[in-house]
């Protein structure tokens, strides 16, 4: 019996095969280094000029891009040169029909990259292996028959050596160029709209890792390329300084994007680090609702539990059942880091409860949460309350998170132990508590 498409969407999505793993291509790869250091002839073996360039059709859907010519270096002009008036191109010789016979000057048609000019020195991402690196080499390959671009050799060489001799390749380690993600000019071909499937799958840690590495205009495409919520679980991951740089280096439309999707407390974090006309020009393209939380909570010093504290809350009233309470948390997926319990309320919101999710989680969907309230009381800090204060409150109670309440109290926010590990790291308490810093 086959397996049913539900049973094959649990399944983990495979790493294509790369062409590099086959020993055939692997066998006649073409250094793109190798290329440039011929000297083209005709079919006589007079001198055919230089070789400048080779040129691929890539759109973004084809894996190997196909080689569709080279540039010569004619006199004082550069002529393309199509595969159809190409006799060979190997590593041996480069052999051209009637080389500028008919041949135009270069025109870059839609698709077309020159592979020297366009992709050498670029940044590129290994998806596969998760790293930043410089296209030092290319390989070109046979597949079928035609000539394609298959792989690159990442290593240390600048950009501005593209432009000098090149001699022997030196050993690097090369990447299928099915697992690379490029970064080009802006308005080049080069610059995919669509990013590649890899990145959008890579953990947020690992997306910040490469943010990191990545050069200011190569960072730049990333984010604007992969959707916002994606680009701010990344940004949570990373040192405010670095997040501040992208933020500023982004229009406000789209830094307002990425602060609108981050979890409430980050952001008001890297805005209150910021110049103060610069936050006004990014929340002023935020979301009404959104900004109205984030100015809020920017209100109170980041000394106090209302300056740190997160605004992603589960809430229940106490007719609710378990059942319904487990569906709601399923909407509240993207803030499952900062969520350990639910917070029951009363009809007029004051706050009665602080359910742990175990309690959830071996509870019957029937269960009212009226049933699942402990005898104690919940443990609540006012949002004035400054960190020593909170700190002592969690010690106190042994738990690993407070809700933050208003002065009726209805539940505010909450204040998770990591929180107040991240705010005594910025020197709140390191005087007084030097032990957590040793």
């Amino acid at each position: 019996m086959p397996p049913s498409p539900a049973s094959l969407a649990k399944r983990p999505r495979r790493r294509r095969r790369r062409l590099l793993t086959t020993r055939s291509i692997q066998a006649s790869l073409l250094p793109l280094s190798r290329l440039r250091s011929l000297s083209p002839v005709d079919e006589q073996g007079r001198g055919a000029g230089r070789l400048v360039d080779v040129v691929v059709r890539w759109t973004g859907s084809e894996r190997y891009p196909l080689v569709t010519g080279i540039v010569l270096q004619l006199g004082d002009h550069q002529v393309f040169q199509p595969v159809a008036s190409i006799e060979r191109l190997d590593s041996k010789k480069v052999v051209v029909v009637n080389p500028g016979s008919g041949a135009a000057g270069f025109e870059r048609r839609e698709g077309e990259l020159r592979l020297v000019q366009d992709v050498l020195g670029r940044q590129l991402v290994d998806v596969d292996g998760v790293k930043v690196l410089r296209a030092a080499d290319l390989f070109l390959a046979p597949v079928l028959g035609r000539l394609r671009l298959v792989a690159v050799a990442g290593g240390l060489r600048p950009w501005w050596s593209r432009r000098l001799p090149v001699g022997k390749t030196e050993h690097r380690r090369l990447v299928d160029w099915s697992a690379v993600h490029p970064f080009g000019e802006p308005g080049s071909e080069f610059r995919l709209q669509v990013p590649h499937e890899g990145l959008r799958r890579l953990p947020a840690g690992e997306l910040a890792d490469l943010l990191e590495e990545l050069d200011r205009p190569a960072r730049d495409e990333l984010t604007t390329s992969l959707d916002p919520g994606t680009v701010a679980d990344a940004l949570e991951e990373m040192e405010a300084e670095l997040i501040e740089d992208i933020l500023r280096d982004a229009p406000p439309e789209r830094a307002a994007e990425m602060v609108a999707a981050m979890e409430p407390d980050e952001a008001v974090d890297v805005l209150r680090d910021m110049e103060r006309a610069e936050a006004d020009a990014i929340l002023a393209y935020v979301p009404v609702e959104v900004a109205r939380q984030l100015t809020d909570l920017l209100g109170y010093p980041e000394t106090m539990a209302g300056g740190f504290m997160t605004t992603a809350l589960a809430k229940a009233s106490l007719t609710d059942t378990v059942g319904d309470i487990r569906r709601s948390l399923a909407e509240l997926k993207a803030h499952s880091a900062d969520i350990d319990s639910v917070a029951v309320v009363e009809e007029s919101g004051r706050l009665v409860a602080d359910v742990p999710l175990f309690e959830l989680l071996v509870a019957h969907d029937a269960v009212p949460m009226s049933e699942l309230i402990p005898d104690t009381r919940p443990v609540t800090i006012q949002p004035e309350a400054f960190l020593d204060e909170v700190v002592d409150r969690l010690t106190e109670a042994r738990a690993s998170s407070v809700v933050v309440v208003d002065l009726e109290g209805r539940p505010m926010g909450r204040v998770l132990a990591d929180d107040v590990i991240d705010a005594l790291k910025e020197g709140g308490l390191r005087l007084k508590l030097p032990w957590l810093f040793r």
